[in-house]
């Protein structure tokens, strides 16, 4: 394969912001993340979303925000 050959598929940009409540201490938790379209930007917030339900000692949580992060150089 040539360099010739490789195909970049463009990314899209997002923050999610999460509230997360644990025995004795509750916090806000914030991060950016990049997925190649909107289902698959869904995909990993649901992936997230497991991951925190299985974590111990995690009383509750909540996603306050995902938003499309719009870049100067992609409208």
């Amino acid at each position: 394969m040539s360099t010739g050959d490789i195909v970049t598929i463009p990314t899209l940009k997002f923050h999610l912001t999460l509230f997360v409540r644990t025995y004795g201490d509750e916090d806000g938790l914030s991060f950016d993340f990049e997925a190649e379209d909107l289902y698959a930007a869904g995909d990993k917030v649901l992936e997230i979303s497991r991951r925190i339900s299985e974590c111990p000692g995690v009383m509750y949580w909540k996603i306050l925000s995902v938003v499309r992060v719009r870049t100067a150089d992609r409208q």
